[in-house]
């Protein structure tokens, strides 16, 4: 008992602390001092004492100086397309997601020891726990297979501008530029390799540009990168390369239709056969019914 009224009273104290924190920022701010402008400009982010304490007792999950997995989420921040500005931000959100899985978590927990069910309090918060941690890293993951989906039907578009463009008599790099004007994620990445490589070596270019696949197993972008590394290191040629490459992905992209169709159609019978059952019990219920009287 005296730990809860522990864990009560310094609840409150951090809420108290809280409330005189915005209490004096309002004033402050309606006082209208001279750093007024200064602060307009230059905005400094306080942490609340929650977060504070999360970052104190998790430094290596939620503190962007002190993570230990800080070069996985640069690399997931990477191929999922940048939907956080910074790693910074990245894990403020997932300080909030944590928060949130945690209350959703503690406040089950506490209706399940209510309910007499003591047992299974701590597994159910110790779930929300795990979720609640996992959650920012999944939601990027998510994000990162929606765009190698996205960048394999746009890749069929860049291919085919870049094959027309150079089978015209246009410059490998001219041809780069134009197609990247296309927009999507392959032609944006083609644009990423030609600013790279306008202000350092071609090597590093696509080395960089190849850290911002979305898929780093995808075998045609990885093909198309090795051809363009061949064509500036060897001079190889590289439209017919192009040309097979094309050809390739719309073989992928037709038969990964197929195969959405082919679920699609899947699913719609096996509704279909729910549904005439459904309808075969609602006409025979009644004379169930009648029978059992």
């Amino acid at each position: 008992m005296t730990f809860f009224a522990f864990l009560g009273a310094l609840s409150l104290s951090v809420l108290a602390f809280e409330l005189m924190s915005v209490f004096q920022t309002a004033f402050s701010t309606f006082g209208g001092n001279r750093l007024m402008n200064f602060q307009a400009t230059n905005p400094i982010k306080r942490r609340s004492t929650w977060e504070a304490l999360l970052v104190a007792i998790l430094p290596g999950r939620f503190d962007p100086d002190q993570a230990k997995n800080m070069a996985d989420v640069v690399s997931l921040l990477r191929r999922a397309g940048y939907p956080y500005d910074t790693p910074g931000e990245f894990y403020a959100v997932a300080i909030r997601d944590f928060s949130i899985f945690l209350a959703v978590g503690g406040l089950l927990a506490g209706a399940v020891a209510a309910m007499n069910i003591i047992a299974a309090a701590p597994v159910i918060a110790l779930i929300f726990i795990f979720l609640g941690l996992r959650r920012p890293y999944v939601r990027l993951k998510n994000l990162a297979k929606k765009r190698a989906e996205s960048l394999r039907n746009n890749m069929l578009i860049g291919l085919s501008v870049l094959s027309a463009l150079l089978s015209s008599g246009v410059g490998v790099q001219e041809a780069l530029r134009r197609a990247s004007t296309v927009g999507g994620p392959f032609c944006n990445l083609l644009g990423l390799l030609v600013a790279r490589m306008e202000v350092e070596d071609f090597t590093k270019a696509v080395e960089v540009t190849r850290a911002h696949l979305p898929d780093p197993a995808d075998v045609e972008a990885n093909l198309f990168l090795r051809d363009i590394y061949d064509f500036f290191a060897n001079n190889r040629p590289v439209l017919s390369s192009m040309q097979g490459l094309q050809e390739s992905v719309h073989r992928s992209v037709v038969e990964t239709t197929e195969a959405r169709a082919a679920l699609v159609r899947q699913r719609a019978g096996l509704f279909g056969v729910m549904a005439v059952l459904g309808l075969v019990l609602a006409i025979i219920a009644p004379f169930m019914g009648a029978g059992l009287m």
